[in-house]
């Protein structure tokens, strides 16, 4: 399955042809730094190999790759809540340093959010941020998602305590 974008951003199907360019681009402190802990890092082959078999087996698909000119640049998808909850998704998003700045997260962001109100029974769409991270606070925003709340010291990365910035888009209010 392809989505296609704007200026050549199109989000794909995880496949075999991603597996080499993956985990060189996900090897990156920078990137993990940004993402809960779960996120691997040093982001091996293994993970990589882990992640692309995880992803085919959604029918529709839930997390896609992020091409730009072709070429893997990011990943983009969500989980969603469970029970009472399951009319939530929570959204998560990276691209690789090489392509940082050039408005490919925000257009990623953009068709993903129309691709999840289409195909799923969903009525919001959140992400989490955090408080150092004012770059993706910044795709959030462009992207058409409101500030919703700040949680006040919800997080620890490396030992520091701070906040976690939440961002949403509800049905119907995009």
């Amino acid at each position: 399955m392809i989505i296609g974008g704007e200026r050549e951003i199109n989000l794909v199907t995880w496949s075999e042809s991603h597996f080499h360019p993956l985990y060189p681009l996900a090897n990156n402190p920078k990137i993990a730094m940004n993402l809960r802990d779960s996120y691997p890092q040093p982001y091996t082959i293994h993970d990589a190999r882990h992640w692309i078999e995880h992803n085919q087996k959604f029918n529709p698909p839930q997390n896609f790759a992020i091409e730009y000119q072709g070429k893997l640049a990011g990943s983009i998808g969500s989980e969603r809540g469970k029970d009472e909850l399951r009319t939530n998704v929570e959204l998560g998003f990276w691209v690789g340093e090489p392509f940082w700045g050039k408005g490919i997260a925000t257009e990623a962001v953009k068709l993903y959010t129309k691709y999840v109100f289409e195909k799923f029974d969903i009525h919001r769409i959140f992400s989490q941020v955090y408080d150092f991270n004012g770059e993706s606070m910044n795709v959030l925003e462009k992207a058409g998602f409101i500030p919703e709340a700040i949680l006040k010291k919800a997080y620890i990365k490396r030992g520091i305590v701070g906040d976690v910035f939440q961002y949403v888009m509800i049905r119907d209010e995009e």
